[in-house]
């Protein structure tokens, strides 16, 4: 398996009442939506913004805009590809990036400011390489009811030819703290998936809030579904 170089701070069943809040907020921002009014927590569309520019490259894959008890945050999803050295001198290596950003502001009329960025790099001498957001899996929420956002990111990296292991990463992060899982599934010889690969916890997940664990938890069990099926379309 080629080398990874997994992302600082990338690295969980919900309350039944937070069920349907969980699913609208992931479900947000389709430009045609309406806001989404949650406790503590607005998920804003397109019509409630603004007409100043919003943060992140006219490419970006999605945008998550929110208000919450300190204003307005926009999370940015993009995807970009590079090529570098290899480092054991065989050439080149291409090398596919996902990057998410976090920008804030107080208010309407304030500018933007980066809270944070999180990229997962995957390089890749092999034929396959794949990267890609879980859209359905990332959005904002606010689980223990405090009126902060947490953002929930996921994603699928994979890079080899054959039956090779596909990479997941789910993380949620609470205002300058992240909590995550990281594994793997694969596919056997008969081509079917095994959600049994590595997994690797963060060790802030051991004192996190039941509900963060039980969140991760229902998304990583998520993950491996979707993941399974990039997987078998990929071999």
């Amino acid at each position: 398996m080629n080398a990874r170089l997994p992302s600082p701070g990338l690295i969980g069943l919900l309350r039944p009442a937070l069920l349907g809040t969980v699913c609208a907020a992931l479900a947000a921002c389709d430009d045609a939506a309406p806001s989404a009014q949650l406790p503590g927590l607005t998920l804003l569309s397109a019509q409630d913004v603004a007409a100043d520019p919003m943060p992140g490259n006219d490419d970006a894959l999605r945008r998550v805009h929110y208000r919450d008890l300190h204003g307005e945050g926009v999370l940015v999803l993009e995807r970009s590809a590079a090529v570098i050295d290899d480092p054991a001198g065989s050439g080149s290596l291409d090398v596919a990036i996902l990057t998410a950003r976090l920008y804030v502001r107080s208010g309407p009329r304030k500018g933007w400011t980066k809270q944070w960025q999180r990229q997962i790099r995957q390089p890749c001498a092999a034929p396959v390489l794949e990267a890609a957001w879980l859209l359905q899996h990332v959005g904002a929420t606010d689980l223990d009811d405090d009126g902060q956002a947490e953002i929930t990111l996921a994603s699928h990296t994979f890079c080899g030819n054959g039956s090779g292991p596909h990479q997941l990463h789910v993380s949620l992060i609470d205002g300058s703290t992240g909590y995550g899982i990281e594994g793997e599934t694969r596919l056997d010889a008969a081509g079917q998936a095994r959600f049994d690969g590595e997994r690797h916890q963060s060790p802030s997940l051991a004192s996190a809030p039941p509900v963060f664990v039980q969140h991760l938890e229902k998304v990583w069990s998520a993950l491996g579904d979707t993941s399974t099926t990039h997987a078998r379309q990929a071999h």
